[in-house]
This record gives structure tokens, C-alpha cells and sequence, in this order.
């Protein structure tokens, strides 16, 4: 028997598999025995910490407007995938025979992988194992309000409880959710997720660091920080390192490499990545959950560029919070340009003093804990 069970599937990016292994790491430390079983493309990149993964048939986006699903061989999904799919989810499920499922992001996300997971909740629900649901501090828009009814209703009606990972303080999941007072007596904040990134005063900062998150939609950011550089007062001389992500196309990638100017370096990944944000003069990047946390914790100077396609705005909406409490630099993507990027960098200061919940994935591993050990009293703040 494992005490977790994770249901993990990103699409995209690789953001929801950053925040699962910080919650994972958290669990351990705590005792508990993780199951993952992941439904994205297999990434060597991509390390959960987890006592056993298992990896379903993979799938993700069609594009990047998130218009449908494909196989791993780029291939669109059909019924038969589909039944193979659920097929393998239920297997991983009896092999792992959890004391509490975890679900991502899902019935508040992942719609479309509503085939395997109501199906799974139920017997999980049968079966006597708490179901939570683990989700991030903001959703993305619905122009459709019965999309936003049928989350409110799955929700109640096939988990014990919902994990919020924001701060109230903050803002509360009723921003983005019309619903959030149908759920109060399910909804568990535990504060943003962030990893635990050790800053030192002593060291001098210098160098720019410029990341595209998993790396499948910055293009764009990349190119015009590549053009930007000759064109900062501040930062023409200094060294730059440009993070791509994993998933950037390897011709890009090889084309960028081999036209590079002096003072750039392209990199895929970086091990040290949060510590070179510690240590450099600022940070550029999109504005999704988990860069954004590791820019907040390393307290570096920031210009953030949200990711916008498909009707995405859950990083625009973020970025504009935090942009306003002079946290953080933003510059829309509708106004990137090489001209625009380096005089918001040029602007750019560090931010100003804030309070913020950032030990997210300790707070979530003990209410997970405290849940599977009966010692959840309801509503825990």
C-alpha cells in the first residue's frame, strides 16, 4: 500500500510537474510513501523524487491554443487511446492501492481528461480513499459559466478536499473562480509553493539570467532578449545566460547556438538555476506559477513577460497582481520587442518589501498528512 497517489498530466509547459515534485520532496521528508503516475511526454529533465512513477500513455497539446490532444508520436487521440489510457490509469491505481489520491489541477483543468479521472475518483470514493484535488492560486478564464457550475459540482461531489496553492492574503481563489463560496468548507490554503532557494547577502550580483520556463512557448522571449542586449544601458556589458527549457525545438536551439554574439550563452537547463538567480543583477522571463515563486524567493530584480496564447490568463492576471504591489517589472507579450524589453530592464528595481506564504509545499504535505492520518478537523486556514 503507498499513503499517496499522484495524478499528474501536463500539457504544455512543465510547471504542474515542478510544483508535484515540491510537494513530493515535502511528503518524504514527512514519512509518507508517493506514488506518481505522470501523463505527460517523458522528459529525462523531468525528476518527481517519488517513491515509484509510473508513466501512462503519454499525451500532450496539439498547440499552442490548446486545441487538442496528441499522442507522443504527434498523432490526435481517438476512443481506442482513450480506453487504453483509462485501462493503464485504473492498473496504476490497484498496483499502487493508495490511502489518498491527489489529483492536479483536475476538475478546475485537465476537462479533457474527464474520461479517466471521474471514472477513477468514483472507485477511489467506493473504495474508501480520500480524493483531494491540488490546484494553483489562479484558473484560467471561462467564457462558458456552466463549464465554471460543472467544476463546482465535481468537485463537491467526488473529492473531500481542495488544496489551494496561493495566499489569501493575497488574493482569494474566488478571483478566478465564481463558485469558490460553494466550496469554503473544502478549500485548504497552504500558501505558494515555492522551493527553498538560500540567499547570501555577502555575494555581489552580477549577469542577467533570462529563462523560457519548459521552454515549448518562448521563442519569442528568447529572440528578443537575444536582440535586446546591445540595446541596454545597463546590461550591454554584462555576461547573460539564456535558459531555453527542455522542450525548445533542437533546431532552434542549434540555430541560436551557432549565431550567438559574445556575452550570451544558450543553455537547455541549469542545475543551479535558482542559485544563479540569487546571484545575478536581474531576471527575465514568463510569468508562470513556479518561475515567478522562484524569482520572489531568490529577490532578484525581474521584467516578466506572461505567456498569452490560447486564452491563457492566468499569467497575465498574476503578473498584474504582483506588478502592482511593485514586486515585480511586467511587460505584456503583446508589447515585446527588443527595444521595449531592454528599457523595461533597464527600469527595472528590486522589489519592494512584501509579505508572502511561501512554504506552500511543506504546509500541503502536512495537511495531506494529517488528512490520511484522520486528523483533519475540516477547514484548516
Amino acid at each position: 500500500m503507498t499513503d499517496v497517489m499522484i495524478y499528474v498530466q501536463h500539457l504544455l509547459g512543465i510547471g504542474h510537474v515542478r510544483r508535484t515534485a515540491l510537494l513530493v520532496a515535502e511528503m518524504r521528508k514527512q514519512g509518507l510513501t508517493v506514488g506518481v503516475v505522470s501523463g505527460g511526454i517523458p522528459d529525462e529533465a523531468i525528476d518527481f523524487g517519488a517513491d515509484c512513477v509510473i508513466q501512462l500513455p503519454a499525451c500532450r497539446s496539439a498547440d499552442h491554443g490548446f486545441s487538442g490532444l496528441v499522442d507522443q508520436d504527434g498523432k490526435p487521440v481517438d476512443d481506442a487511446w482513450k480506453d487504453g489510457r483509462k485501462n493503464a490509469l485504473f492498473a496504476a491505481y490497484q498496483e499502487l492501492s493508495p490511502r489518498l489520491l491527489l489529483v492536479e489541477m483536475f476538475p478546475f483543468g485537465r476537462r479533457a481528461f474527464r474520461f479517466e479521472l471521474l471514472p477513477l475518483l468514483e472507485r477511489a470514493g467506493e473504495d474508501g480513499v480520500k480524493r483531494v484535488c491540488s490546484v494553483r492560486d489562479l484558473l484560467v478564464r471561462k467564457k462558458d459559466i456552466q463549464k465554471e457550475r460543472w467544476m463546482r459540482d465535481v468537485a463537491r461531489s467526488h473529492f473531500d478536499r481542495v488544496l489551494v496553492h496561493g495566499d489569501p492574503a493575497v488574493f482569494g481563489f474566488d478571483r478566478s473562480f465564481p463558485f469558490a463560496a460553494d466550496l469554503c468548507d473544502m478549500l485548504d490554503y497552504t500558501g505558494y509553493v515555492a522551493a527553498d532557494v538560500k540567499r547570501d547577502s555577502s555575494v555581489s550580483r552580477a549577469g542577467v539570467v533570462v529563462s523560457a520556463g519548459g521552454g515549448a512557448v518562448g521563442a519569442d522571449l528568447i529572440a528578443a532578449a537575444i536582440a535586446a542586449r546591445p540595446l541596454s544601458a545597463q546590461y550591454a556589458k554584462a555576461h547573460w545566460d539564456i535558459i531555453t527549457g527542455p522542450h525548445f525545438p533542437a533546431d532552434a536551439f542549434a540555430g541560436l547556438s551557432a549565431n550567438l554574439p559574445d556575452g550570451i550563452r544558450l543553455h537547455r537547463f541549469l542545475p543551479d538555476f535558482r542559485d544563479r538567480l540569487v546571484r545575478a543583477d536581474i531576471s527575465v522571463s514568463q510569468a508562470g506559477y513556479n518561475t515567478l515563486m522562484d524569482v520572489l524567493a531568490a529577490g532578484v530584480p525581474s521584467v516578466m513577460v506572461p505567456f498569452a496564447e490560447g486564452g491563457e490568463s492566468e499569467q497575465r492576471e498574476r503578473a498584474e497582481i504582483f506588478a502592482d504591489k511593485g514586486i515585480i517589472s511586467l511587460l505584456p507579450a503583446c508589447q515585446l520587442q527588443p527595444e521595449t524589453l531592454a528599457r523595461a530592464m533597464d527600469n527595472a528595481d528590486f522589489p519592494k518589501e512584501f509579505e508572502l506564504l511561501l512554504d506552500g509545499a511543506r504546509i500541503g504535505a502536512a495537511k495531506i498528512r494529517a488528512i490520511i492520518m484522520g486528523k483533519d478537523h475540516g477547514h484548516l486556514g
